[in-house]
């Protein structure tokens, strides 16, 4: 093999010149699991992987519920007939949205502590 570089044409490669290969982004993340203690993926339990499951369905139904209340909102925005109707309106959506917000960020705790205890207890067996 010879090299492009006008400067080394014509010349064969060193192998020490061979272009090192690009880490795989996946060995990256389970060498960093290892590092941080966490089992392997194979060891983690099928309780694992259906608490993962959920936790995903959590959020995306949660951001599901709230564009369906932003879109609402928006809608009621337009039909409004004075500036007293769009603030009541806005405040309803703001406090509609705080509460909403604590009581996922409540359930996704939950789930979380569910995943956590799966994995410790995946680890101790």
């Amino acid at each position: 093999m010879f090299l492009s570089s006008d400067s080394q044409k014509g010349k064969p490669m060193a192998k020490s010149d061979k272009p090192a290969k690009t880490a795989n982004p996946m060995a990256s993340v389970l060498e960093a699991m290892q590092t941080a203690s966490l089992p392997p993926v194979p060891q983690v339990g099928t309780a694992w992987i259906e608490n993962m499951a959920d936790y995903g369905q959590q959020v995306v139904s949660f951001l599901a519920k709230r564009v369906a209340e932003d879109v609402q909102t928006q809608h009621a925005l337009m039909h409004a007939k004075d500036l007293a109707q769009i603030q009541h309106i806005q405040a309803q959506f703001f406090q509609k949205a705080m509460d909403d917000y604590a009581a996922e960020t409540a359930k996704l705790m939950e789930l979380g502590k569910a995943l956590a205890s799966d994995t410790t207890d995946t680890k101790q067996t």
